[in-house]
């Protein structure tokens, strides 16, 4: 019994003294990530004309659905928290699904480390930015373009399964939303006067994301 609470009791103090495991984010850790994302967002199209003095306005809601490639690199500022910037290219497909179109998001992204271990780490995300969105239809006898800017929120939580000190896979689940103004509109290669038309798009919505992540 002797021996086998000196055991015991040696054992417990290696433990102490040995040093803390390493972490999947530490100050200094630079993070890059490139992935894809699959989101379905609900959709509000206002739109406002100015006649005589008057102004009326007309809302439509309905549907969207985007892939992305999000493109992400961070810095580890502590243990617990990093700042990165992300830039998220890709497509937006409204209910038509018949038009040509690109859209991008690009921004700051502030992650909180909640769980921070060396092979695992669970996580939320912040993203605070700007979208862009670019529209062309090809209808009978008409061609339009239309470009959006507006500003972008992000509320997201992932989870990290780190396979060596380099690759990992990251898993991310993300809300969503996105308020953008027409700011310039083609008809038929002619511009469109906007200074008694406008028009608003509002996108609320949900995208999951998996994303091959290289730790440095």
């Amino acid at each position: 019994m002797h021996i086998l609470r000196t055991a015991l009791l040696g054992s417990a103090f290696l433990v102490l003294l040995a040093p803390a495991s390493a972490q999947f984010n530490d100050k200094g850790t630079v993070h890059l990530a490139i992935g894809l994302a699959g989101g379905a967002h609900g959709t509000e199209y206002k739109t406002t004309i100015s006649i005589f003095g008057g102004n009326y306005s007309d809302t439509e809601t309905d549907g969207a659905a985007t892939i992305t490639v999000p493109i992400e690199l961070d810095f580890g500022i502590s243990k617990k928290f990093s700042l990165g910037l992300y830039l998220e290219p890709g497509s937006y497909l409204d209910s038509s699904a018949t038009e040509s179109n690109s859209m991008a998001l690009v921004g700051l992204q502030p992650r909180f480390y909640f769980i921070n271990g060396d092979r695992f780490a669970w996580l939320g995300s912040l993203q605070l930015g700007a979208a862009g969105l670019k529209i062309e239809r090809d209808e009978a006898f008409t061609e339009s373009s239309a470009t959006y800017a507006g500003g972008n929120f992000g509320l997201g939580t992932g989870v990290v399964f780190q396979f060596t000190d380099l690759i990992g896979l990251q898993l991310h689940m993300r809300y969503m939303t996105t308020n953008m103004k027409l700011r310039d509109y083609t008809l038929n290669g002619n511009d469109v006067d906007l200074d008694n038309y406008e028009a608003e798009l509002r996108t609320r919505g949900f995208a999951v994301q998996a994303s091959l992540g290289f730790r440095f």
